[in-house]
């Protein structure tokens, strides 16, 4: 047998398109609160054109990715800030998309699951998190 410890745990909405959650961005002295999906699926955290532009960043002056997925590609731009879930902080390097219109935000492996411990019960709608290393 095996314990982990985590220091949050978080009930969230029965959803259909996956588990949300919601997550502070911070990018220079701006800060904004937004919804994400839990993808850990996915290589990297990606949030919407619009989402980057409220934070007020470059976006097309970040570094170039051209993601893939089951619908196609997309072109996005990679910027370093500050991601924050529940009471969980973390310097991150996340991508925002290069146009509007993204359905959803999600959280991956760079940048979100690679800084956390996840534990998850879907039947009762729970996610555990724990900061990775404490």
């Amino acid at each position: 047998m095996k314990q982990l410890d985590f220091a949050e745990e978080h009930h969230y909405k029965d959803d259909e398109e996956g588990i949300p959650i919601l997550v502070m961005l911070t990018y220079g002295d701006k800060t904004i609160r937004v919804a994400a999906k839990v993808d850990t699926g996915s290589a990297v955290c990606l949030f919407s054109h619009e989402d980057g532009l409220d934070l007020g960043v470059p976006i097309e002056q970040g570094i170039p990715k051209r993601l893939g997925g089951l619908a196609g590609s997309l072109d996005a731009f990679g910027h370093e800030v500050t991601l924050q879930t529940g009471n969980i902080a973390f310097q991150s390097f996340v991508y925002f998309a290069k146009y509007p219109n993204l359905p959803r935000n999600l959280l991956g492996r760079q940048g979100w699951l690679r800084n956390l411990k996840l534990g998850v019960i879907d039947y009762d709608n729970l996610l555990y998190l724990g900061a990775y290393g404490s």
